[in-house]
């Protein structure tokens, strides 16, 4: 027989177990700190900016859209309509969100948030559809900007507005605007691929976290932006007592961080609605008067057979309430097992030694010995 290794005990049981030290509560990291503020003010200013960003860019594509037009630009005509279509729309959401933001009602903001994600997909297509436009259209683009350069116009179409474009109001030489439109084309091409990326991808995707983020604060009962206390508390599930309170309760259903919960108390519940029906009489409850209650008790053929009234003695003090005792089975959870009757432990002698087991009845109880065959039961005390 192979003797077995010895165990490796974590803890040796014949020394006390080691003291335990409090470990250093772990830093709140820089997100978390900034989402205990209160956003709101920073998602009207950041609305207002996006605003004012699209009624921009809304005013220099339908400027475009004129001068394609004009210059029989079919192709550069319908991207500038497309985008002047994104940019309004755009537009009139973040006026919709800087409202439902300052009035804090949470179904607006809600909604101010679906419509968010609208604008970032417009404003991410509005950027793949110029960078599109940008390398489809370069012959028609080109001819264009050589059109408006030899007759002193470049600066009327926004993209021809910026260095290295011919965007002066001076008139070009023929050859030197077809060099300079050709120049200023491949030169501005990586500039405009980027441009996708930093000024709609980007952009699009972080306003959204924010309006997202600050939306789970409106619905957050412990923020300090929380607005649930102006929506409709929901009593689906509720004791009948805390459902009739439900209206008073509303306004106080979450406060600064605390929530008001049903109670589980059914001996409360009872003392609330007798409180109530003492406090507000309904129409056909009788009043249970003594004299009620014995006119009830009494039998129907004898009630009402005397006229005799009783002479008005003093009241009687109430009589206190007597304490009622309700037996309990034994099956009870959280209590120890019934006690039973078990063998002696001590003999008849009282001498010592193992227990003896006698012929009668025996009378010791003990939860603590083994259990016999019998028939008799004690209840647990």
């Amino acid at each position: 027989m192979i003797r077995p290794p010895p165990l490796q005990l974590k803890l040796d049981n014949r020394y006390p177990y080691p003291l335990t030290t409090p470990s250093q509560p772990k830093a709140k990291s820089f997100v978390a700190q900034l989402y205990k503020a209160n956003w709101k003010n920073a998602i009207i200013a950041l609305a207002g900016l996006n605003g004012l960003r699209y009624a921009f860019s809304f005013y220099n594509s339908i400027g475009d859209a004129f001068v394609d037009e004009e210059e029989g630009a079919n192709n550069l005509f319908m991207v500038s309509f497309a985008l002047c279509a994104m940019y309004m729309l755009s537009f009139f959401i973040e006026i919709y969100g800087i409202i439902g933001v300052s009035v804090q009602r949470l179904g607006l903001i809600r909604v101010y948030l679906y419509l968010t994600l609208v604008t970032s997909l417009l404003l991410i297509s509005a950027g793949v559809v110029k960078g599109i436009a940008y390398f489809s259209f370069a012959d028609e683009l080109v001819l264009e900007c050589i059109t408006l350069a030899i007759e002193g116009r470049g600066w009327q179409k926004s993209l021809f507005r910026g260095r290295p474009w011919p965007g002066s109001e001076v008139p070009y030489p023929e050859k030197l605007a077809q060099k300079q439109c050709s120049y200023a084309w491949v030169h501005h091409s990586w500039n405009h691929i980027a441009a996708i990326f930093l000024f709609n991808v980007i952009p699009a995707v972080v306003y959204y976290v924010l309006v997202y983020s600050y939306y789970r604060q409106t619905v957050d009962p412990s923020h300090g932006a929380n607005l649930l206390d102006n929506t409709r508390l929901n009593t689906a599930g509720f004791t009948p007592a805390f459902r009739r309170q439900a209206p008073a309760a509303a306004r106080g259903r979450s406060r600064n961080g605390y929530t008001q919960v049903q109670t589980n108390d059914r001996d409360q519940e009872t003392a609330m609605t007798t409180a109530r029906l003492q406090s507000v009489p309904s129409a056909g409850v009788v009043a249970r008067t003594p004299r009620h209650r014995r006119a009830v008790q009494q039998p129907y053929a004898m009630r009402d057979t005397s006229s005799y009234a009783a002479p008005a003695a003093a009241p009687a003090p109430a009589p206190k309430a007597k304490r009622t005792f309700v037996s309990r089975g034994i099956k009870r959870n959280r209590c120890p097992p019934p006690l039973m009757q078990s063998p002696s432990p001590i003999g008849l002698n009282m001498t010592p030694g193992p227990p003896s087991y006698n012929r009668g009845p025996s009378r010791v109880y003990a939860a603590f010995a083994a259990p016999v065959v019998s028939n008799e039961y004690d209840k647990f005390v």
